[in-house]
């Protein structure tokens, strides 16, 4: 059992959510990149689903995580591109280049990944103290959607192979604010059972309030937010993502 992405795991995220597959998500960050000639950071890069696009849009980008699996992944999908990015393995709660990065992003509400407040507060001053004076932090954070019953098997298809992945048990703490999943992926083939994998799934979840002032002790100005990917939505009850920006000062 683990809560880090395994090998299954990082071929369902690859099948489900393949390079430059977006949900508004790509264009909105590209837009809100355009004009960056500096370094970009992305610390959460998994299998390059938006760094890749960026890189081929031009903007200079290097990639961070923490899944050895998932990096092996982008780094098959950027040769096949003509791509060499700088990708490291490295824990963003902990990672800083001082001053190294006009830009850190974090989209696909990966920042809600880490377990707790107190490793989000320091990934946030990691962020911080790794970007030049007047960088930007672009921050996606998913609304609440509070989901209690289990899901439906959910299956991907890919030459001989069959991947399913069952959501088991879903329970929620209001005092921490945290959901948590076990994830069953199994991979088939010819009707037998190649491997399976057991994941500890858990997602911090945020109020509008609480980032916002997350944000402000750990030292940005400049807070803005925007609704699901659109530059002039506000967010509110009706949103699934809210993007946050914020300026070291």
């Amino acid at each position: 059992m683990s809560w880090d992405y395994g090998m299954l795991a990082t071929e369902v995220y690859d099948l489900d959510k393949p390079i430059g597959s977006s949900f508004g998500d790509v264009e909105y960050y590209r837009r809100q990149l355009a004009g960056i000639t500096g370094r970009i950071l992305e610390p959460a890069t998994g299998t390059g689903r938006i760094l890749i696009p960026l890189l081929q849009a031009g903007l200079d980008v290097e990639g961070m995580d923490t899944s050895p699996q998932m990096l092996a992944v982008c780094r098959q999908h950027c040769p096949d591109r003509g791509l060499d990015p700088e990708l490291r393995e490295a824990d963003m709660t902990t990672f800083v280049r001082p001053g190294a990065y006009q830009a850190v992003i974090v989209p696909a509400g990966s920042i809600t990944l880490l377990d707790g407040r107190l490793a989000a507060r320091q990934a946030l001053t990691a962020f911080r103290q790794s970007l030049v004076p007047g960088g930007k932090l672009i921050v996606d954070v998913p609304a609440l959607r509070l989901v209690t019953e289990p899901e439906p098997v959910r299956y991907w298809r890919r030459g001989p192979f069959v991947w399913t992945l069952q959501t088991m048990h879903i329970e929620y703490d209001p005092a921490a604010s945290q959901q948590t999943r076990f994830l069953r992926y199994e991979k088939w083939r010819d009707g037998g059972l190649v491997s399976t994998e057991l994941q500890l799934f858990r997602l911090q979840h945020w109020s509008l309030a609480e980032f916002t002032r997350l944000l402000t002790e750990t030292g940005f100005t400049g807070i803005t937010v925007t609704g699901d990917y659109q530059e002039t939505h506000q967010p509110g009850p009706g949103s699934d993502d809210w993007t946050f920006h914020a300026t070291r000062p």
